[in-house]
């Protein structure tokens, strides 16, 4: 350890377990119907973006998203979305997902949003269980002028 170190071993534990490693899990195009905006009587603007439809796809892993989820977002102060998606997937082998996917997506000078999430997955057992169990991160963008489609990457943090 160096006296620069700022990991956990600066703060007294034994080691450090370093950076995680991350493994591609899948990519989600999740459609959206036309947003609901409001500004709320405590100050903030709120915005729900119905999930209409979409597809998924990974290694292993084919599918597409069931109409009727949403994302509800909070526009922030310096006009960037703090976000939280829930909707489900049926994947082509009839596996039912519930996907969670909370983070901030982030005004660009193209007028894309671009963002970093945090997945939830909640699977049944059998060959998916391991999304249950996954540890998952994601990049999130919404291309310029488009605002039917916003597209994610799920990364799986590895030990």
């Amino acid at each position: 350890m160096t006296t620069t170190s700022l990991d956990a071993r600066s703060l007294g534990a034994s080691l450090s377990p370093g950076q995680p490693s991350l493994r591609f899990a899948l990519a989600i195009r999740a459609d959206l119907g036309p947003a609901l905006e409001f500004d709320t009587a405590q100050g903030t603007r709120r915005a729900m973006f119905p999930i209409t439809g979409g597809a998924v796809t990974g290694p292993g892993i084919s599918g597409h998203i069931l109409p009727g989820g949403a994302d509800f977002a909070q526009r922030l102060p310096d006009g960037a979305f703090a976000i939280e998606a829930r909707y489900c997937l049926m994947l082509d082998d009839g596996t039912p997902l519930m996907i969670t996917n909370a983070g901030r997506m982030q005004p660009m000078p193209d007028d894309s949003f671009q963002g970093r999430t945090r997945a939830v997955i909640e699977a049944p057992a059998g060959p998916h269980v391991w999304l249950s169990h996954a540890v998952l991160f994601g990049t999130a963008w919404a291309e310029p002028g488009d605002e039917a489609r916003v597209f994610i990457e799920l990364w799986q943090a590895v030990i």
